[in-house]
């Protein structure tokens, strides 16, 4: 559904609400909404920690002014936040990830972008490292060629600018207009933690919302911060990045596409085993490299169609 253009301006100040997921991360997340508390007194409607089904309790000494909702099972990052969304209670969601920190104070600078412009469906924000260095948290929305010649090569390639009409931002460091995430259906809750975003971002644009970033407003965040096995999480590289692609029509060829891929990983296999000794002298991170190009080109065999 697209958004009229001569929207009426609303007669009463946006509120703001703070979301922070959790799963076994109860001191990241905690420390995250203190940290928004201590630059938001008073300019916050709700703070929200939705726990996924931890298996640890929380912390008995939590801030009065968050509240805790938990799931009764660890349902996976995609449709937790789709449960956690059903709860909120703001015309606009900041959301950060629970290894995210808010670094200056951005409830009016968020409420200020939403009032200016009513076709405004989120906003991103700028993600950076312990040393000030910025980190990737908005993109132009990907293409086949990111599948097609793996993360490895494609992260080499020269990247264009962001640009508004195809611009992504991460859900680790964003904030959304409720009205607009309820006309979209939300989140995808079929994706886990990885293209999530990138649903979210692309179909707002295609329903007629804007995406945008306030580079002013800064938040530290490194990412990647899901504990598993690189093996497993080039896997799910694979299944989420494949699926958001067929998903908007960015494969044309798609029997073509799994031919080259397959063909690349073959040889990236052959390659491991035959000078894996050499490029990666570690056995535990040969071996996970070696089991991750047999996963990789089972489950591409079977389910790439």
């Amino acid at each position: 559904m697209s958004v009229e253009n001569n929207a009426p301006v609303r007669e009463h100040e946006l509120s703001v609400g703070v979301l922070v997921l959790n799963y076994n991360t109860w001191d990241l997340a905690l420390r995250a909404l203190d940290a928004a508390i201590r630059l938001e007194t008073g300019n916050v409607k709700e703070y929200v920690l939705f726990d996924d089904g931890s298996a640890s309790a929380p912390p008995e000494k939590i801030d009065s002014r968050i509240a805790i909702l938990r799931g009764d099972t660890n349902r996976g990052f995609g449709r937790a936040l789709c449960e956690a969304f059903a709860a909120m209670k703001s015309d606009i969601v900041v959301l950060f990830d629970s290894d995210a920190v808010p670094l200056t104070p951005f409830a009016d600078k968020v409420r200020e972008h939403f009032e200016r412009d009513a076709r405004l469906g989120q906003l991103g924000f700028r993600a950076q490292d312990a040393n000030g260095a910025q980190t990737e948290s908005f993109f132009n929305e990907p293409t086949q060629w990111s599948l097609i010649l793996g993360q490895a090569l494609d992260a080499r390639m020269k990247k264009e600018s962001p640009r508004p009409d195809r611009l992504c931002v991460i859900t680790g460091c964003m904030a959304t207009r409720a009205e607009a995430y309820r006309q979209v259906g939300g989140f995808d809750g079929e994706f886990d933690f990885l293209d999530v975003d990138v649903d979210y971002s692309m179909r707002l644009r295609r329903s007629g919302w804007k995406v945008e970033v306030d580079p002013l407003i800064e938040v530290f965040h490194v990412g990647g911060g899901t504990l598993q096995l690189m093996r497993n999480r080039v896997l799910h590289f694979y299944k989420s990045r494949w699926r958001l692609l067929r998903k908007h029509g960015l494969m044309p060829s798609p029997r073509l596409a799994r031919a080259v891929i397959l063909a690349r990983l073959v040889c990236e296999r052959v390659i491991l085993q035959v000078f894996g000794r050499i490029l990666f002298p570690a056995p535990e991170v040969l071996n996970d490299k070696i089991l991750g190009r047999k996963d990789l080109l089972a489950y591409c065999r079977a389910s790439f169609h």
